[in-house]
């Protein structure tokens, strides 16, 4: 079996210099940052490298596209493994958004398979989950929906078989993935330890040749590569220390601060804050887009997945200044009493697509069934959440309504936008972190007939539920085959079982700042109990991503991009020091308190209480004065 192994040159975002950050205009100067091979790709390598073990007819070959310089990346790659390389470079891709970039590639490996492979259909597609300068995880999946071919995503290994086996994340466990055809694209989200370079595998990789191809030499339409065939465009790109920063009242007594957290967490009724900005107006003018906002409404049991309620009401707010209904998209084998909780949550209208074939997750499935309709009904508006299923589906219903999708989004509202002679009316500004968090960008969409958007759970509160409220349910006919379903799973492990930290009143984490993992159980846990005591709430510890790495505890308690993202009414960070990273999963809490020794630590400009000190001394007098005002209170 051959191999195509996508991979990406990208900036080192973990370590940008000081003078590459424009202060005054929020920017990178990225020409100022070391390019490096996409981290997430080297687990891709080892995949490949191990699924083509042993067979030695199997071919593997290194595709990038990017400038001259990115044949550097290729030189690695085939430094850690043998084989054979492209680099697809033309000044006519620049500016390239996921869904042009993915046709470019879609296009260059149609070549591949007909010179490199002669035909032979029998390889994988194999590359990193996501490049860590975009995190959109978008370009797979619609490199997958260009060639018509299936994709299994967040893969962690494989049983070469027969059959061939491929073990992923899923929204609801783990699973094992049988392949009904090939080719089939798969996304590695790990893959034990990277393979390293040799110094004789380093000469060859110098003197090997390496294929360049160009827009021309693939075949590929003009009109759909670069920035003309681009569905999206960043308008805005700014600082994240501009995104809603707080005015931090520093203490220096602890019991102070718990007198002071207690007061504000009671005077604050609990329940779902409003949206910060102001409702949008129409005030008569002609808007650019027309039609419904739909959210895709993905099933948990018998139910509906928080995040999809959680963005029903977002959409509901979305639409009352453009005064359109919003609907809801539930693709299932039976409906059940889901329609109804829809309904309750702000849908106006519930598309049913009902088919045996949908009980269980399949992308072409489920993206046929779901694209039809959007063709069909022209929604303005359709929002994802941004769970494994829908980073996995949102990018193909997209790519197949040539849709622009932008990912991830931590902000969602109705805008207008006007500049030279372009000029929008009413359309949705989409806000996302984007070069590993150290910049936000703002995003529109344009030449497309819609607006799609994935968003994170967690970042959205599930709206009070209306049973009383009315809406209507439309039973949607659908046709789908045998040749619509191109994967086997089977369930290998529940995450029912795992930790959930979003629901927590009181929520206290910790990071890097903590020495060892027996420092972050003495400490953390005792003032979470504390604060649990004093409130009458219910309670989680959490970390940062740096703490997980540091094996201070698992990836169940992350907060963050790369985490979970949660709005608990109280959040304390202990020893976080405030990355854009961690803070795109919590700035929704209600009351925020950190705690950390440096006093320019970024997290104190999104904290509306701080102390300044070390853990080992503010913590357990935060403990024990959560512990004296408890006994009071009682």
């Amino acid at each position: 079996m051959d191999c195509i192994v996508l991979v990406k040159q990208v900036p080192d975002v973990s370590n940008i210099p000081e003078d590459a950050w424009d202060r005054d205009k929020g920017t990178l100067r990225r020409a100022m940052l070391d390019s490096v091979l996409n981290p997430l790709d080297l687990h891709a390598l080892t995949f490949a490298s191990r699924l083509t073990a042993g067979d030695p007819n199997a071919r593997t070959v290194f595709l990038t596209m990017g400038p001259p310089m990115a044949r550097e990346v290729l030189v690695e790659c085939l430094a850690r493994v043998p084989g054979e390389a492209v680099l697809l470079t033309d000044n006519a891709f620049a500016g390239a958004d996921t869904g042009a970039t993915a046709y470019s590639l879609a296009c260059a490996i149609r070549r591949i398979e007909r010179e490199l492979f002669d035909g032979r259909r029998d390889y994988l597609i194999v590359t990193g989950m996501q490049s860590v300068d975009g995190d959109t995880a978008q370009v797979p999946p619609q490199i997958a929906e260009e060639l018509g071919i299936d994709h299994i995503a967040y893969a962690k290994g494989f049983q070469p078989g027969p059959p061939l086996t491929i073990r992923r994340i899923a929204s609801e466990g783990i699973e094992d993935v049988h392949p009904l055809r090939r080719p089939v694209l798969v996304t590695v989200t790990a893959c034990t330890e990277p393979l390293y370079r040799s110094f004789a595998r380093e000469r060859d990789a110098f003197a090997a040749t390496i294929h360049e191809w160009n827009a021309r030499s693939v075949d590929a339409d003009p009109a759909r590569i670069g920035l003309k065939g681009s569905w999206t465009q960043v308008y805005r790109l700014f600082s994240p220390s501009e995104d809603r920063p707080k005015t931090c009242e520093h203490l220096h007594d602890p019991a102070e601060l718990v007198t002071r957290i207690a007061e504000r967490y009671h005077a604050a009724a609990p329940g779902a804050a409003p949206d910060a900005e102001a409702a949008y107006r129409l005030d008569g003018r002609e808007p650019t887009y027309r039609g419904e906002l739909w959210v895709f409404a993905e099933r948990e049991g018998d139910g509906v997945r928080s995040v999809s309620l959680e963005l029903l009401g977002k959409a509901r707010r979305l639409a009352e200044g453009l005064g359109e209904r919003v609907g809801a998209v539930l693709p299932c084998d039976a409906a059940g009493d889901r329609p109804a909780q829809l309904i309750a949550a702000g849908a106006d209208v519930v598309y049913v697509l009902e088919h045996p074939l949908l009980r269980t997750f399949d992308p072409i499935a489920h993206k046929h069934a779901i694209s039809d309709l959007v063709c069909e009904r022209r929604p303005q508006v359709m929002l994802f959440g941004a769970s494994p299923l829908g980073r996995e589906l949102a990018p193909r219903v997209a790519y197949a309504c040539r849709c622009g999708l932008t990912a991830d989004c931590t902000r969602l509202e109705i805008g207008d936008f006007a500049k030279g002679n372009v000029n929008r009316v009413g359309i949705l500004k989409q806000t996302r972190p984007a070069l590993g968090g150290n910049v936000m960008a703002t995003i529109m969409t344009t030449d497309s007939p819609g607006q799609m958007a994935t968003v994170r759970p967690g970042v959205f509160k599930v709206p009070t539920l209306d049973p009383d409220r009315r809406g209507e349910i439309v039973r949607v006919p659908v046709t789908l085959g045998p040749d619509d379903v191109g994967l086997e799973a089977v369930p290998v492990e529940s995450f029912a079982s795992k930790v959930s930290i979003r629901d927590a009143e009181v929520i206290v984490a910790g990071g890097h700042g903590f020495r060892s993992r027996s420092d972050f159980e003495t400490y953390l846990r005792p003032l979470a109990e504390g604060f649990g005591r004093l409130l009458g709430a219910s309670t989680r510890v959490a970390a940062s991503r740096m703490a997980v790495e540091d094996g201070f505890t698992t990836h169940d308690y992350q907060v963050g991009q790369t985490g979970q993202t949660v709005q608990p009414r109280l959040y304390v960070a202990i020893g976080i020091s405030g990355a854009v990273q961690h803070i795109t999963g919590m700035q929704g809490s209600e009351i925020v308190v950190a705690i950390n020794k440096d006093p320019k630590a970024r997290i104190f400009n999104y904290a509306d209480f701080g102390i300044v000190g070390d853990i080992e001394t503010v913590v357990p007098e935060l403990v024990r004065a959560t512990g004296a005002a408890a006994a009071v209170a009682s």
